[in-house]
């Protein structure tokens, strides 16, 4: 007499379902980190502007004018949480730039910065506001510059602590 039994388990669809809606769950999830991580990085490059702001305010209530080139630059200790920053301009030809005008407004300046989710925010001492941009406005740091209506002065008045792949020295992080 032959007996039978019932053999329990999973069959094939079963299985393959339950690894669909995993994927589909893990799937949500990387996209909803992904944008909070994106929004945390936006909102320390905001904090860093701020923050060299006022160092650039600082100095110029010290010295009457605000900071330029790096023997000055490099006095007050800047600091950038760096794994924040994007890929600037071409890549990485540059992606933290301060913008000036010494001879003609030299109670004014802006910063430009990149963050790794791409957008580009523009602080303006004169507003001391932020605004942000999709992406660089231009093929140069002058055309930057000038997008902010801060550096009138072609070719002068500006300084890049991120060029070419790598913080200038007197950037701290």
């Amino acid at each position: 007499m032959w007996v039978k039994h019932r053999q329990s388990g999973f069959t094939i669809v079963e299985l393959l379902v339950v690894i669909v809606v995993i994927g589909i769950l893990a799937a949500i999830t990387i996209v909803s980190f992904n944008g909070v991580q994106n929004k945390a990085n936006d909102v320390t490059v905001q904090s860093d502007l701020k923050n060299i702001a006022k160092q650039f305010e600082l100095y110029k209530l010290d010295n009457g004018v605000y900071p330029a080139g790096t023997a000055q630059l490099t006095t007050l200790g800047l600091r950038a949480s760096k794994g924040s920053y994007g890929n600037g301009f071409s890549g990485d030809n540059y992606n933290l730039l301060y913008c000036r005008v010494a001879a003609d407004g030299p109670n004014k300046f802006a910063l430009m910065a990149s963050s790794k989710s791409g957008t580009v925010f523009i602080y303006k001492s004169e507003t001391g506001a932020f605004s942000s941009i999709p992406t660089w406005v231009d093929t140069g740091s002058v055309l930057n510059c000038q997008s902010t209506g801060v550096n009138q002065v072609i070719g002068t008045d500006r300084d890049i602590l991120f060029f070419t792949h790598s913080w200038m020295s007197y950037v701290n992080g």
